[in-house]
């Protein structure tokens, strides 16, 4: 008899102690939350950060603190929501490059996807792009290979680093256009341009954000891009790689994570509020018009699901490259 009383108050105690839980949850939020920004001030996911703040903070109804925290490749602001409270009052705003960074250059064997929680994506980005002078002989994507297979391993790509990133575009491109190119290292996105402009190089890859000041200027022009559909309202005229017959990684998304093991109503609650958030117009045109993003909200689990997608199809082509 007096187990089953024992066993009957415990089993209260845990019930009040969940309503109370989830009154908490209910109330939520009643303070600040905190927005970890892996990447330094002034760069794209920063000014995404703060384009968002405002609508962000229209929707959750508390305010919204931009934390830069710069580092590690990023590892120094991901880690930082890794070990975070639970609670969502800290969460995190990155890149899926993120990921590919970490895992596939082997800092560690952790799966970011796995352990921390999707809330809900911002917006979408072509992974890359192939870009020429205006000067270039190459109008098309096709003068360009046919202008490589004639000259094996003689045409300049250029990018932003010796590997990673840039180089897989490289490699992956040879090969699925059948052609040698030799890829030219640069310290960044910046020299690189310098090296385009002046015909250093016949034609590097980039990001759109890097290319469309010069694309729009007349200065350069886009032969291909990795997306997963044209680009209407910035690159209209110009094919998707699987247009051309290539398989890429299409897609970047710009997201937020919350800490692992976050509660699903808390996580319903920010989902909702990013979801709202997305669709404010002034947000919209500035992100657009100035970043060359397109804004896209996707639940956390399309972003998971996505994401374990590339893993599976690309990640042993990356860790391949990041050797």
């Amino acid at each position: 008899m007096k187990s089953t009383k024992v066993t009957t108050l415990l089993l209260s105690l845990f019930l009040v102690l969940g309503l109370i839980s989830a009154g908490f949850a209910e109330n939520f939020p009643t303070r600040p939350i905190r927005v970890v920004n892996p990447y330094a001030p002034g760069g794209a996911t920063d000014i995404l950060a703060r384009a968002f703040q405002r609508p962000f903070e229209a929707a959750l109804g508390v305010k919204v603190i931009i934390d830069n925290k710069p580092g590690g490749s990023t590892k120094i602001g991901v880690m930082e929501a890794m070990n975070a409270k639970s609670n969502g009052y800290t969460i995190l705003l990155t890149s899926d490059v993120s990921w590919v960074s970490f895992y596939y250059s082997q800092i560690f064997d952790l799966k970011l996807w796995e352990v921390l929680t999707p809330i809900g994506n911002l917006t979408t980005e072509p992974w890359n792009l192939v870009e020429v002078r205006k000067e270039s002989p190459f109008k098309t994507w096709a003068d360009l290979v046919k202008a490589a297979k004639e000259n094996p391993g003689k045409l300049t790509c250029g990018g932003s680093a010796a590997g990673g990133m840039p180089l897989f575009f490289t490699n992956q491109i040879g090969k699925g256009a059948g052609i040698q190119i030799k890829h030219v290292p640069f310290s960044g996105a910046g020299p690189a341009q310098i090296a385009l402009l002046g015909g250093h190089i016949d034609f590097r890859t980039c990001t759109a954000p890097e290319a469309m000041p010069m694309i729009r200027s007349g200065k350069t022009r886009a032969l291909a891009v990795t997306y997963d559909k044209r680009i209407k309202a910035l690159l209209p005229g110009v094919p998707t790689f699987d247009e051309l017959g290539m398989k890429l990684p299409a897609v970047v998304t710009r997201a937020i994570w919350g800490p692992p093991k976050l509660p699903q109503n808390i996580t319903d609650i920010i989902a909702k509020a990013i979801e709202k958030g997305t669709q404010d117009p002034e947000f919209i045109k500035l992100v657009e018009e100035s970043l060359f993003f397109t804004v896209e909200f996707r639940p956390g689990q399309r972003m998971r699901e996505a994401i374990m997608n590339f893993d599976k199809d690309w990640g042993p082509s990356f860790i391949e490259t990041f050797k």
